[in-house]
């Protein structure tokens, strides 16, 4: 124990020194985040119910006091930590009650409240949601819940149902600031209330909200949520008083914002929204009042609750809808098979049903994605889905989108078990089911690939080399995980299948199967090409982060570690990530337990990098 702290020390030293490093010499750029939901995580037990948001914040009814039965001593009632709730406990998948304990209070909150959202990558996304949703309270919990103010320590449950709204996780979000006493005190999560509600399309609960809240503290959008309330109730002459008081008060110009509440009450004939790349839940609710169909450019919201309402909206055209959908999957806001249903909804010609990957190359975006699926969908089931399933997964990984086509296509797999006449297939259904996270699925499939070596075939050996680094990341196969003999094979497939890129592809498959303590002594040699010892250029996090990373597993904070892990990697996960990153994002989850996660992202790595 004490010598694989000691390698994980000097490890994280190095890259620590590496990375300050680069980020002084030329040609290395500083990133401590990027920009960029598989649905919200499944968990153990469903979220208790949700209860319907009162018309104002009423009290919750008094507890009746019962009296224990004589003989029995009943210990007081500790207080309620209003830090410490959350959606799920340690029995349902959380973190334990003590997770922030340890950690720096300033430190907690930054993490959260700056924590990147969106999120295309799955497993980051559900190690996100994890970390926010978790009973456990912050570091240095506060006595009592102050009002929001110039010196008041915000609530962490609140900081944490704000970052699960930004994830695109409404539902969730919703009900953890439901749970939080004087909710409708705290402006931001007075706003989450707000675009649930209005999300859900409930706007009358949505305005006595808007009214409850612009009591107790005023800012433009709540002002401007009252104005569409107001002319939604035929109160047009006030509203448009607060629109002149708005400006009078100079507030940024929104002419969408105007437009439409200019236009509720009538029927949308003639009225034109250009633009809405910024749609949030009340632009929504206003197109929907003013009868007004969103713009294109709705679609590149960066909100996937809003992308999940405009995929769902009865507006627009189907294109318009299913590239909303797909953008909505991609980030958590939509289950894989929903998006399915979308696919299937696109009409298309007879030319392009006959010819589907034709049509798909000259069209990359989602009508073309919709005709390889609908091919795939409507195949005999057999070879012919397998081969439009390959079409459909080779589309997204040459063009884009192969992580959504994956989750949206395994369901096609079902009633395809692995078979040897479908040998062909194995190695692209296994990784498609891997990527879409069916490990169990996928182990049939990656058996099948190991089967087809033994005739002797060279290609079906070099296949099968290749799948045992994806079952040894995996956990498939961790028998084989040291096994020099396998290890050198797999990297002489990667020449026999492209020789100009099989050095970068051995540098990461071999940093990853370290990662995780799978790399067999003396294993890192197959991965020295000449090119190894030339200077490398690459765009890495600050060197603070790792770091902190490296402290956050020695001390024993998981949460801490988990959110540190999604900065470093942002919001595109561990696709494309350096292997200096992913070395210390390993190391941080595997430090303190979470090796179920750091193997979710080095499976995420190794696909997407073509591994």
């Amino acid at each position: 124990m004490t010598a694989c702290r000691a390698d994980r020390t000097l490890r994280a030293f190095l890259i620590a020194l590496l990375l300050a490093a680069t980020a002084a010499a030329p040609g290395f750029a500083q990133n401590p985040g990027s920009n960029l939901l598989r649905p919200p995580p499944v968990r153990a037990e469903p979220p208790p119910a949700t209860v319907p948001e009162p018309a104002g914040d009423a009290s919750p009814r008094a507890t009746p006091q019962l009296q224990a039965p004589a003989g029995i001593e009943v210990e007081a009632a500790r207080p309620l930590d209003p830090e410490a709730i959350g959606l799920i406990d340690t029995a349902r998948g959380g973190f334990p009650p003590d997770a922030w304990a340890a950690s720096s209070r300033a430190l907690a909150e930054r993490l959260v409240r700056d924590l990147p959202a969106p999120l295309a990558s799955q497993p980051l996304r559900e190690l996100a949601w994890r970390t926010l949703a978790s009973t456990a309270a912050g570091p240095l919990v506060a006595t009592s819940l102050a009002a929001p103010g110039a010196n008041a320590q915000p609530n962490f449950a609140g900081l944490r149902a704000a970052r699960l709204r930004a994830l695109g996780d409404i539902e969730s979000a919703a009900e953890l600031a439901r749970r939080i006493p004087d909710r409708m005190g705290d402006p931001a999560l007075a706003r989450l209330l707000i675009d649930a509600a209005f999300l859900a399309q409930a706007d009358e609960r949505a305005c006595a909200l808007v009214r409850e809240a612009l009591a107790r503290a005023r800012d433009v959008a709540l002002q401007k949520a009252l104005m569409f309330c107001q002319a939604l109730a035929g109160d047009g002459d006030r509203a448009q008083l607060g629109l002149a008081m708005l400006r009078d008060q100079g507030a940024p110009e929104d002419p969408a914002f105007v437009t439409l509440l200019l236009a509720i009450g009538g029927d949308g004939r003639g009225v034109r929204v250009d633009t809405l790349r910024n749609a949030d839940p009340l632009s929504l609710a206003m197109l929907r009042a003013a009868k007004v169909a969103p713009p294109a450019d709705s679609v590149q919201s960066n909100d996937p609750a809003v992308l999940a309402a405009l995929a769902r909206g009865d507006w627009g055209t189907p294109e318009f809808r299913l590239a909303a959908a797909e953008r909505a999957e991609a980030f958590g806001a939509m289950p894989a098979g929903e998006l399915a249903d979308f696919y299937r909804a696109i009409e298309l010609t007879a030319a392009q049903s006959a010819d589907p990957a034709a049509f798909a190359r000259g069209d990359g975006g989602p009508r073309g994605r919709a005709a390889l699926f609908k091919a795939a969908d409507s195949a005999a089931i057999g070879p012919a889905r397998l081969a439009a399933l390959q079409a459909l997964w080779n589309h997204g990984r040459e063009r884009g989108g192969y992580a959504t086509l994956a989750r949206a296509s395994v369901a096609l797999l079902g009633q395809t078990p692995p078979s040897p006449d479908y040998r062909f297939a194995a190695a692209d259904a296994a990784r498609a089911l891997l990527m879409a996270g069916e490990r169990e699925a996928a182990t049939g499939w990656i058996r099948l690939v190991r089967a087809a070596q033994i005739g002797g075939d060279t290609a079906a050996a070099n296949e099968a080399a290749r799948i045992w680094l994806l079952a040894t990341l995996a956990g498939i196969e961790t028998g084989e995980a040291r096994n020099s003999a396998r290890l050198g094979a797999w990297r002489q497939a990667l020449d026999a299948t492209d020789v100009r890129t099989a050095p970068s592809r051995a540098s990461l498959g071999v940093a990853l199967l370290s990662g995780l303590g799978h790399l067999p002594g003396g294993g890192a040699a197959v991965a020295l090409p000449q090119a190894a010892f030339e200077r490398q250029t690459a765009t890495l996090p600050h060197p603070a982060l790792v770091t902190a990373l490296h402290e956050a597993g020695i001390g024993g904070r998981p949460a801490e570690c988990a959110l540190l892990v999604v900065h470093m990697l942002g919001g595109d996960g561990a696709a494309g990530a350096p292997v200096y990153v992913l070395l210390s994002v390993l190391d941080g989850l595997r430090a303190v337990g979470l090796e179920e996660n750091a193997r979710l992202l080095a499976l995420e790595s190794a696909i997407a990098s073509g591994l």
